[in-house]
């Protein structure tokens, strides 16, 4: 065999966060809280540029451009606000409406309420996904349709932390849009509902508990600003 050849994340990758909760037990959008003087949505959004993805599908109907408000994002990075198809449905919702408009055969799955998640963690990932592609004895591991009977090609890959298997934090192919769009076109589903029917993969990852929490409260907010306050000043 040759020199492994170098796969281009823009064109296989895209990056699809989730903000379209209520925030209801925050009080506020948490897409455009602040951390280190930039809004959760654009933490998260620098993160595609490091990792060399192009295409970031934002879903949340409520993200406004004043999220954007005093912010640099390079120009390299196109940004689409995606409404969900179906309402209050969830995740799901916004897994489906994204993936519909989505080009890239596979999506790097993000909530906006972790800024603080390592972009490390995300390249990890990513490598442990790009060798399973590698490992699919085909020319047509880009064609939609072939996820669903790729192997580990066509499964979701998650992260695990701990004891914990986070279902919003993987790597998802495209091509479920329709299998979750079906499953929530009457009413809301868990999101390992779908999982479970389809099958996915984990990827066990290692970082402090305070770097994959979600920043669900006001009082998970204060935790955090005083946790950067503090490692700012090493």
């Amino acid at each position: 065999m040759g020199k492994k050849q170098k796969r281009n994340r823009a064109e296989l990758y895209s990056l699809l966060l989730l903000t379209g909760g209520k925030s209801s037990r925050m009080g506020e959008d948490k897409a455009g809280l602040l951390l280190n003087g930039e809004s959760f949505l654009s933490c998260q959004i620098k993160k595609a540029e490091k990792l060399g993805i192009r295409e970031v599908y934002v879903s949340g109907h409520n993200v406004g451009e004043c999220v954007f408000r005093n912010e640099k994002i390079k120009s390299s990075i196109h940004i689409q606000v995606i409404s969900d198809i179906y309402r209050e449905r969830g995740p799901l919702g916004g897994l489906h409406a994204c993936m519909k408009t989505m080009d890239t055969p596979y999506c790097l799955v993000l909530p906006v309420d972790v800024p603080q998640l390592p972009v490390k963690m995300l390249e990890d990932l990513l490598l442990v996904h790009e060798d399973r592609l590698d490992a699919v004895d085909t020319e047509d591991f880009r064609h939609f349709g072939y996820e669903r009977a790729g192997g580990n090609a066509g499964k979701p890959l998650l992260a695990v932390h701990g004891e914990r298997t986070e279902p919003l934090m993987g790597i998802y192919p495209t091509c479920m849009a329709d299998c979750i769009g079906e499953q929530i076109q009457k009413a809301p589903a868990p999101v390992f509902r779908i999982l479970d029917a389809w099958g996915y993969d984990t990827c066990r990852i290692s970082m402090e508990e305070w770097q994959i929490q979600n920043i669900n409260t006001p009082e998970d907010y204060r935790e955090l600003l005083t946790h950067m306050e503090k490692r700012n000043e090493r």
